[in-house]
Parts: C-alpha cells; sequence; structure tokens
C-alpha cells in the first residue's frame, strides 16, 4: 500500500562487544581522489574514542570518526575541532566527513555545520589493502561503538555545503539524500543487506512524524507552495528508478494528485 513501512527505514543498532567487517567488492573504490562519508548517529554510551566507522589497515588509517566527534583522522592526519560540538546521549545527529585529494583538505560537519577540518599530506593515498569496519577501530583497544547508526553512505566526491546541509536540515526520514544517488560509492541499502543477519546487530525502526515513503521528495521545500502540474510530474518521472515501493504504478498526473492528498502536502 501506499506509504507502508520500508525495510531501509530501519537503523542499525551495535552492541558494544563485536566488530563489524564491511566487506567490498574489489569494484569498489571507497577512497579515491575525493570523498565523502555521511551518516545519521545515535550515541548510546558515554565516554570517548568509540569509533563508529574505519577504513585503513593496521598501520594507516585512511580515515576514523568517532561517536563524539573528537577523534576523527583523514589519511592519518587528525581533524582538527573548531570548539567543543555538543553531542548528546541518545539523540540523533547528523554528520559527514569529506575529503578533496586536490587541495589536501578534510573537512567535518555536524548538522549540517562545519565544525572541523584538516590537512593531508600531497601523496596521501588508500593502501590497497584497506578493510572497512563499523562500530571498531584496531587503535581503540577493545573499545566499541555500541550506538545506532542510520543512512550511513558514501559518495565519490565532496558534498558541497548546501548538500550536507539539505541532507539535514530535511530531516533523518526524508529521502533527500537519493538526490545525489549518481554520486554514491556505497549506499544505505547495501549496509542493511550486509548487516541484518549479523548477531551482534539489530534492526530498529526510526520514530517518523509521518509515513514515510519514496514519496516524500514531495516534502521538500523546493515543491512548497507548487501547484501539482506537468513539470512536477516529469520531474518525478526521472525519480522513477528510486520509487521501488511503487513498481506497477504508472507515473501520471493523478497517481501524484492522489500521493499529495494523503500525505497532507
Amino acid at each position: 500500500g501506499l506509504g507502508r513501512e520500508r525495510w531501509s527505514d530501519s537503523a542499525l543498532q551495535y552492541n558494544a562487544f563485536n566488530r563489524s567487517k564491511i566487506h567490498l567488492s574489489p569494484m569498489v573504490t571507497l577512497v579515491d581522489q575525493e570523498f565523502t562519508l555521511c551518516s545519521w548517529v545515535n550515541k548510546m554510551l558515554a565516554g570517548e574514542g568509540k569509533v563508529w566507522a574505519f577504513f585503513g589497515t593496521d598501520s594507516y588509517p585512511v580515515f576514523h570518526i568517532s561517536d563524539d566527534l573528537k577523534h576523527v583522522k583523514v589519511h592519518n592526519a587528525s581533524v582538527k575541532l573548531f570548539g567543543q560540538p555538543e553531542v548528546l546521549l541518545n539523540k540523533w545527529y547528523h554528520t559527514c566527513i569529506t575529503w578533496d585529494g586536490a587541495s589536501s583538505e578534510s573537512k567535518l560537519y555536524l548538522n549540517g555545520e562545519l565544525v572541523g577540518a584538516g590537512i593531508t599530506s600531497r601523496d596521501a593515498k588508500a593502501p590497497a589493502d584497506s578493510e572497512l569496519f563499523l562500530n571498531w577501530c584496531p587503535y581503540s583497544n577493545g573499545i566499541f561503538f555500541g550506538g545506532e547508526l542510520f543512512k550511513l553512505q558514501f559518495y565519490k566526491s565532496v558534498l558541497s555545503v548546501d548538500q550536507i546541509s539539505t541532507l539535514y536540515n530535511q530531516g533523518i526520514c526524508s529521502d533527500v539524500d537519493q538526490l545525489y544517488k549518481d554520486l554514491m560509492t556505497l549506499p544505505w541499502e547495501y549496509f542493511i543487506l550486509h548487516e541484518k543477519y549479523r548477531f551482534n546487530v539489530q534492526l530498529v525502526r526510526v520514530k517518523c512524524a509521518r509515513h514515510q515513503s519514496a514519496w516524500n521528495f514531495l516534502y521538500q521545500e523546493s515543491f512548497l507552495g507548487r501547484e501539482i502540474d506537468e513539470k512536477i510530474v516529469t520531474e518525478m518521472q526521472m525519480r522513477w528508478e528510486l520509487l521501488e515501493e511503487f513498481h506497477g504504478h504508472q507515473i501520471d498526473e493523478k497517481l501524484i494528485k492522489h500521493l499529495a492528498q494523503h500525505h497532507d502536502l
């Protein structure tokens, strides 16, 4: 039915005792000349140094990021915070880390705002045998994240400030991230499928204020105040590949109007 819950609307909740290695295809280049990693994060345990994502080798961290944002490195160079960003327990926040190889600059964002930056060496390059782990870092001496991740995604380019701000401002339940699907290296669905049967991970539904579906593109500010016309129908048709829950439905003005009436636009 319209607006039904989707499996990808669940967060991954990790216990504080086990690491999760993410197996990557040899065809996937996670970090090349530039990248962005974004995720919604829920810090559920007090303390520092609880790394929720690590990529690299035992001797070279391509990046790692802790849930309090106080321990962040890119290409073995620390990201310096501009102040003391406030990360509250049991409260979702949105964070992104970017790296631009051309400028050797890394940037850290919290809830759409730039909160830190760093400079890496000019010849920084990810080792070929780098591995990706969630919930753990080889330098953390047995300390695990033990919290929740939602819509963790990698991008092959540096997202702009406006794009990162949009990801946060549209809210945790928005599908606005799909606007950047062509830039994605690994989408959230990959992590859900990879982790959903792992014994140390639980799928936990994210609470939203309204029924969610891929059609919540219509909640974007760019649509507010606009009449549903041929142009909007065309725009939605361009996103048809993203709207898997509506397979078999013809996208036309009638369907768009029906969705608008049932989603309190």
